[in-house]
């Protein structure tokens, strides 16, 4: 079994909440609100990767799984006419 530097987290084990930035963020969004700011920078929204648990590492056969998950999201999300849930469903932050 082959295993892998996480290219979710880049081998850190976290990531920040993709509930907060999945659907992107704008540099006016933080112009706008500089608490959420210094909030998002300072880690604040932080969790533990979804994709490796936490441990900063996956197989290939992980890589797969998370290929097959986001292919999932998508096509609920197109049965559903949930754009903004299509938009965000390929972001392997979801696990």
């Amino acid at each position: 079994m082959c295993v892998i530097q996480c290219g979710v987290c880049r081998g850190k084990g976290w990531v920040v909440n993709p509930n907060i930035d999945a659907q992107g963020l704008t540099p006016q969004d933080f112009e706008e609100d500089p608490q959420f700011a210094e909030e998002y920078f300072s880690g604040m929204y932080d969790v533990t990767c979804m994709a490796c648990g936490g441990s900063g590492e996956v197989t290939e056969e992980r890589i797969i799984e998370l290929q097959e998950n986001a292919a999932e999201r998508r096509l609920a999300a197109m049965e559903d006419g949930d754009w903004e849930a299509y938009q965000s469903a390929g972001d392997w932050r979801y696990g």
